[in-house]
């Protein structure tokens, strides 16, 4: 049960944000307010009001934020013309098909999952819209690619900072919200590892929190290859730093992120590393192609695991047969999916939920079918796509590096999101923002060339 400083804290946030929209740029804002809700308000509180969904930190931060800047003169278009806006309603379209084609209810034992009407399509279009707020606001408001350097520099003293409870936490248990706030909103076993623990702090996974620590190392990398300090550390230490608290989670996956990253800007001009971006992003979604026609040697692998770590080959069996058992139930109803209230997952005669789910793209097939996962991936892809074919309008050689780092860290929120959730609402308004700057960069060379013509035939 959350104590009354949570509430205190959650219910006054508006404030705070309005404090920071005035004190700050608008861009300035967006970024503090969307980082620090996600590091600081309490994980897995929400308040309910008609029509829309549960209103979370994520979700308050958003919209107070758009609204604000909408009755401060600072209007932005959810829709600017473009192909990535085509994607976006296309997807909501999606979701409205499904669900009216969701409209029977459904009985398992004494469980009944009621069907779905137009007013459950349109509060799932709100809960859409409300989630990708921060990348429609990344998209308006950062697309400058001179905005990348205090972005990143911002995000890696967030992570600076973070680290201190992330380190108690290390040593204590994961529990710094319960003490904090008052309740607990995570599942303490999955947070052990060892004899130690995967801290959360305020997080709500120990997967979550390590992704977002690898994602502030990249951006340590990208200040490193331009030789950038770090409020008065050199970039290099910053990174040993951090490195050390990511092998400290115990999160291989974050890690492996992590040295993937590094090895690309090190390794490769920033161009390269965009075309090397979307080939990663190209070669790992064959996986869920792969598991839909059952061709994926799942057993082989948890076979050749088990020899070095049978705890591994367990965990990774687990997340197999979940994913087996809920890509079944979702290829019933291949193109549009079962929509929502929990109509994708698996029940057994009694009612009871025998599923877990793990990985974005067995929701998103289970949910919205094949043709929502196409529209909900083909918006990432086409922004690195988008990010290549602009990358050379770039004049400034340090802006390349950041606009590429840029591009690896969205190509691995995608490459994530096959075993785990992928995105925070931060990476959400960095994959806005990466978006923006293409478009933007696009613009400015198509205005500049018209200007030349004029110019010329004068």
């Amino acid at each position: 049960m959350p104590n009354i400083f949570a509430n205190l804290v959650f219910y006054s946030w508006p404030l705070v944000v309005i404090w920071m929209v005035s004190r700050y740029k608008p861009k300035r804002a967006i970024f503090i307010a969307t980082t620090l809700a996600l590091l600081l308000l309490p994980n897995a509180f929400s308040f309910d009001l008609p029509l829309v969904p549960p209103i979370d930190r994520s979700s308050l931060t958003s919209l107070t934020l758009a609204v604000i800047l909408f009755f401060t003169g600072k209007r932005f278009k959810l829709f600017p013309p473009g192909m990535p806006t085509k994607i976006i309603i296309g997807y909501l379209a999606v979701i409205v098909i499904s669900a009216t084609l969701n409209s029977d209810p459904i009985f398992y034992g004494s469980l009944y999952l009621p069907g779905l009407t137009y007013y459950d399509a349109l509060s799932e279009i709100i809960r859409t819209l409300l989630a990708f707020m921060p990348f429609f606001l990344g998209r308006a408001f950062l697309n400058d690619v001179k905005d990348n350097e205090w972005i990143f520099k911002l995000l890696v003293i967030f992570a600076l900072f973070y680290s201190i409870p992330m380190l108690g936490e290390m040593r204590l248990s994961p529990n710094f919200q319960l003490w904090i706030y008052g309740y607990s909103a995570i599942d303490f076993l999955q947070q052990m590892r060892g004899e130690g623990y995967r801290p959360t702090v305020f997080f709500g996974h120990g997967l979550g929190l390590a992704f977002w620590i690898a994602t502030a190392i990249i951006a340590a990398l990208a200040l490193r290859k331009n030789k950038v300090r770090i409020a008065i550390f050199p970039a290099s230490q910053v990174i040993i730093y951090l490195m050390i608290i990511l092998i400290l989670s115990k999160t291989w996956s974050a890690l492996f992120y992590a040295l993937l990253a590094m090895f690309l800007i090190f390794n490769f001009l920033p161009r390269k590393q965009i075309k090397w971006s979307l080939i990663l992003v190209a070669i790992v979604m064959i996986y869920p192609i792969t598991k839909t026609f059952e061709i994926f040697p799942d057993r082989a692998i948890v076979e050749n695991i088990q020899q070095y770590s049978a705890e591994r080959a367990q965990s990774l069996d687990f997340r197999f047969q979940n994913e087996n058992i809920l890509l079944e139930r979702a290829l019933q109803k291949p193109f549009f999916g079962w929509s929502g209230w929990g109509r994708a997952r698996v029940y057994n005669k009694y009612g009871r939920d025998i599923s877990v789910t793990d990985g974005k793209w067995v929701i998103e097939l289970g949910n919205n079918g094949a043709v929502g996962f196409i529209f909900s991936y083909a918006l990432f892809f086409i922004t690195l796509l988008y990010a290549l074919r602009n990358i050379d309008n770039i004049n400034n050689p340090k802006d390349k590096v950041y606009f590429a780092s840029l591009a690896i860290i969205l190509a691995i929120c995608v490459i994530d999101s096959v075993p785990n959730a992928g995105m925070t609402t931060m990476h959400l308004l960095l994959a806005g923002a990466l978006l923006g700057q293409a478009e933007s960069l696009k613009k400015q060379t198509y205005m500049n060339g018209n200007t030349n013509a004029k110019s010329k035939y004068r």
